[in-house]
């Protein structure tokens, strides 16, 4: 009886085994189909959806292990992204394959437009990604396709590795279409997209990633600079890197720069007399990483930094909640908040009746082997 057991295991292993050992495609296969790396939205004057695919055209052969292909780049145009899409694929001579997209790029165009019609397409379609970055580009679409790293020449993976190297870069912030998607569906549908341009080198144009978009009703209504987006992913918890910068007490006109090391962030939202306010107690680690002129590291120097530099967090954070406030853009989840922390109280715009208090508590990491400057 044991011995017919392990004829049935291995017999059960021997049938699977092939099973297991076949990838997804063989070497026919991939050779006719095209992996489109990016999709590009934009819009014309008269409203009508033009899509960009940068994509990739492998090519293997049994004589060949190795991966060869080029890049392809298709344009459709519609009066709807669909139509846009459907005018690609007629002159698109193998099949579009959207497995391997890492980025949805929006054009400013296409976003102060209202992105509401590419989003549709993205979620109902089939062929679609939602776990892709989702970006705002500004800038003109044919520079940012010709714009080429020497380390990667393909559009989508570029910006993948980008957002992979700034996962804890201040200046970037959390935004896929999954989790927009989710934003907008709470709060006061407020959403906020990765901002990217092109910058002039020293040779050439590269891509940057430089601060933030914010949507309302999936359309963008204004763009967060980098300093506005450090501070905002630091109110948000979000803030694993970046540089904060110290007046030198010794010479006002020097600097000392503090490196983020780590930061988190404790919210607590309360109501009474009709008044919400939204508390955030903000702890950032920090280390000393460079000093501007004549400087002896002391006790009383590094209180000197801490109470200014908590007080400087406070005060910024509270400016950029109130001019948020004002133009009525919920950035910072207050009706979430209010939803999640009195489900019982039917207040219509929690917003309006908001005030933030920030806590900070700075604290210097390392002194013991920082040098003094003098």
């Amino acid at each position: 009886m044991k011995n017919r057991r392990i004829k049935a295991w291995v017999l059960c292993c021997v049938i699977l085994l092939p099973l297991l050992l076949t990838g997804c495609f063989n070497y026919h296969d991939i050779n006719k189909v095209t992996f489109p790396t990016s999709v590009i939205f934009d819009v014309d004057d008269l409203g009508k959806s033009i899509l960009y695919l940068d994509c990739i055209k492998p090519y293997r052969s049994t004589n060949d292990s190795s991966d060869k292909g080029r890049r392809i780049i298709y344009k459709g145009e519609g009066k709807t992204a669909m139509e846009a899409l459907e005018d690609i694929n007629r002159v698109s001579s193998y099949k579009l394959d959207y497995s391997q997209t890492r980025a949805y790029i929006f054009t400013e165009k296409a976003a102060r437009n209202g992105i509401k019609k590419f989003l549709d397409l993205i979620n109902n379609n089939s062929d679609f990604q939602i776990k892709p970055s989702a970006f705002v580009y500004y800038g003109d679409v044919e520079d940012l396709l010709d714009t080429v790293s020497g380390d990667e020449e393909y559009l989508g993976l570029f910006l993948n590795d980008l957002v992979g190297k700034e996962k804890y870069n201040s200046k970037s912030v959390r935004s896929n279409i999954n989790y927009y998607l989710s934003n907008t569906l709470m709060g006061g549908n407020t959403a906020l997209l990765t901002s990217i341009d092109l910058k002039e080198d020293a040779l050439d144009k590269k891509i940057e990633i430089n601060g933030a978009s914010i949507f309302k009703d999936n359309v963008l209504v204004e763009k967060i600079d980098v300093e506005n987006t450090l501070m905002y992913n630091m109110l948000m918890g979000g803030a694993k890197s970046g540089v904060l910068e110290a007046t030198n007490p010794n010479s006002k006109s020097d600097f000392i720069s503090l490196e983020i090391l780590d930061s988190s962030v404790k919210d607590t939202l309360n109501y009474e007399d009709g008044k919400f306010k939204l508390i955030k107690e903000v702890n950032v680690d920090v280390d000393i990483s460079e000093i501007q002129g004549n400087l002896v590291v002391d006790q009383s120097v590094l209180d000197y930094i801490v109470y200014n530099e908590e007080e400087y967090i406070n005060g910024y954070m509270e400016y950029i909640f109130n001019k948020y406030k004002e133009k009525d853009l919920d950035i910072f989840d207050i009706k979430r908040l209010a939803e999640m922390y009195f489900p019982k109280e039917d207040i219509e715009d929690p917003l309006s009746i908001a005030d933030l208090e920030v806590r900070t508590k700075l604290t210097i990491k390392g002194t013991g082997v920082a040098k003094d400057s003098l």
